[in-house]
């Protein structure tokens, strides 16, 4: 592309390749010294990266979708490990070795090895450090896991990452998740059926697609669907992916089974493998990275560097302004601003509380709006079933009935129902964090104001125009819980034992026990979906609002650091030094442009 261009304007000079503007950030921000390590050691490693051509590609997904048993199916062997409840709560780097081995990271210690024992199969060692049974909340200390193996995929310069799911009651894993997507540069997003696709899902997916260019779609699980099953939910779900997919590009879903082509390929069985579908995504796979591999990767790359770049641009234009002060009255402004922080985090803890506090009132109104829709559900239904079970005499008759009128009462009803349950808690929610992000927002500026009287460079607020997600209902209703007491064996030979009075009344009392129940059945389905979605997005949103304020406060406190260290070493030279850093800051705003970030 860039020689189409020297040709067609020869007094042009072309732009940097990107090995070259790596060197030029590397060279530029080591020459700043010490303290730009961080940003240092981000860029080198993007840049050893790019050196070898490894590619970081995720699986992703809400938790119990099968992550986990799809890679094992991908490495050919029953490895990371798996369970009933949310196992992976680490994030797993799987990487090309020539032999099976191990290696754990902690945040305070070395990191340890393993190699594959008959006493300690690493399948035991693995779901001691990475699942949440093995290492509830993390209590190990382990910051990742490497796994190096000779799977043939791996060979192809690509490196899978397990991630821990998103929406499961361990929040910790969701944080994990959002932590691990700057680092990849393209995801196998893996859905199933049980149940069908979240809104939680979606709009993880939209930030999955905000950084990542290329997103592969597998919809696991498809054993458990008959074809009519598989078709309509195919369906669902293509329709509901185009809403968050807004690339532009062919949506491609690929069905599969992890489950069944892990157990192919644990007994060599090529047909068993290529029906699981695994087969045909592995080979796109391997196409997509023999074609566009390099060329997606320098895209997650140059945005990734921009990111680091912008940080450090950030640093050291706060440095240059905080230089022009003299030392004592940067000294001075610096204790004003630490004594402003204590009530600054004052204000930050109060506003958390009440925070927790509107979510635990908008849940108690949610609660008592479900318990009139309850009554209301009853209200509508009960008059047409209680008139069967005082009409109707014959006792399989009654129940055939019962269930024929329940199976188009429920949808009519709480279908309606739920869409404007979910638009009123919407609504409200979306007032509520309207007013916390107008307070988190002031606390946000109180710190940069008062930073401003030190650095005077302009800091742009972000906007945080959406705080709240959208809600989609679900897609069914459960109306299989009315069964039988007896299978018709039972019921023949109940026929021939028991008076037709007796049956008639033990199954009127079954029904009037059954149908309440039914009907609470969905109202609760409705709760435990509005609920999912209010605590992700209120946890979020307090979670966003520490984290920037904390980035806010910590930027400010580095940058008068730095300021002042110069200012001791360079006493008599502050004009040069000042100097010294513009040419700097010059040389990363060019680079910072280069990469394709916005300046």
């Amino acid at each position: 592309m860039n020689q189409l261009s020297v040709s067609a304007a020869p007094n042009t000079t072309p732009d940097p390749s990107l090995p070259e503007l790596f060197a030029q950030a590397l060279r530029c921000l080591g020459e700043l010294g010490g303290d730009y390590e961080a940003a240092i050691l981000d860029l080198d490693a993007l840049r050893q990266r790019l050196d070898e051509g490894r590619f970081h590609l995720a699986v992703m997904g809400q938790f119990k979708r099968g992550k986990s048993t799809l890679l094992n199916a991908l490495l050919g062997e029953d490895l990371l490990p798996t369970d009933i409840l949310p196992a992976t709560s680490i994030p797993t780097y799987i990487l090309a070795g020539e032999a099976l081995r191990v290696r754990v990271h902690f945040t305070a210690e070395t990191p340890r090895e393993f190699l594959p024992t008959a006493g300690e199969p690493l399948a035991a060692v693995l779901n001691d450090y990475v699942s949440e049974q093995g290492n509830p909340h993390n209590r190990r200390g382990v910051e990742r896991v490497e796994i190096f193996h000779p799977a043939a995929l791996l060979r192809q310069g690509v490196v899978l990452i397990d991630t821990p799911g998103i929406g499961s009651t361990l929040r910790h894993n969701t944080e994990i998740t959002h932590q691990t997507l700057p680092k990849c540069d393209a995801a196998l997003f893996l859905v199933s059926p049980d149940p069908p696709l979240t809104e939680t899902e979606l709009d993880f997916l939209g930030r999955v697609r905000e950084r990542l260019p290329r997103v592969f779609y597998l919809f696991n699980k498809i054993d458990y669907l008959d074809a009519q099953e598989l078709r309509a939910s195919l369906d669902f779900l293509r329709a509901n992916l185009e809403r968050a997919d807004h690339a532009g590009e062919p949506l491609r879903i690929f069905p599969i089974s992890a489950r069944q082509a892990l157990a192919a390929r644990l007994r060599g069985d090529e047909n068993g493998w290529r029906a699981s579908g695994l087969r045909e995504v592995e080979e796109k796979l391997i196409d997509f990275l023999s074609r566009e591999k390099l060329d997606v990767l320098q895209a997650a790359l140059r945005r990734q560097a921009g990111d680091a770049v912008g940080v450090a641009l950030m640093k050291l234009q706060l440095t240059l302004s905080a230089l022009k002060l003299p030392q004592e009255e940067l000294q001075q402004r610096l204790e004003q601003f630490r004594r402003a922080l204590p009530e600054i985090e004052r204000e930050q803890l109060a506003a958390s509380d009440v925070l927790a506090g509107d979510l635990k009132r908008l849940v108690a109104r949610l609660n008592d709006e479900l318990h009139q829709l309850r009554d209301k559900a009853l209200g509508e239904m009960a008059p047409a079933v209680e008139g069967y079970l005082e009409s109707v005499e014959d006792p399989e008759e009654m129940e055939r009935l019962v269930r024929s009128t329940l199976e188009r009462a429920i949808p009519r009803f709480f279908s309606p129902a739920m869409l404007s349950m979910s638009q009123l808690i919407r609504e409200e929610a979306t007032r509520i964090l309207t007013l916390h992000q107008q307070r988190g927002n002031a606390l946000i500026e109180q710190v940069r104001r008062t930073a401003a009287d030190i650095f005077d460079i302009p800091y742009r607020v972000p906007a945080g125009e959406r705080a709240y997600t959208a809600f989609a209902p679900p897609s069914s209703w459960s109306t299989s819980f009315l069964i039988s007491d007896m299978d018709p064996l039972g019921q023949r030979l109940a026929r021939k034992l028991m008076s037709k009075k007796f049956r008639r009344n033990r199954t009127v009392k079954r029904l009037r026990r059954q149908y309440p129940g039914l009907i609470g059945q969905n109202v609760e389905q409705i709760s435990w979906a509005l609920r999912q979605s209010l605590d992700e997005s209120f946890r979020r949103f307090d979670h966003e609002l520490r984290d920037q304020l904390k980035k806010t406060v910590n930027a400010a406190q580095d940058a008068v650091r730095i300021a002042m260290n110069r200012k001791m070493t360079h006493l008599h030279e502050t004009a040069a030094e000042e100097t010294r850093l513009r040419r700097h800051l010059d040389e990363l705003l060019e680079v910072h442009g280069l990469l394709g970030a916005p300046t």
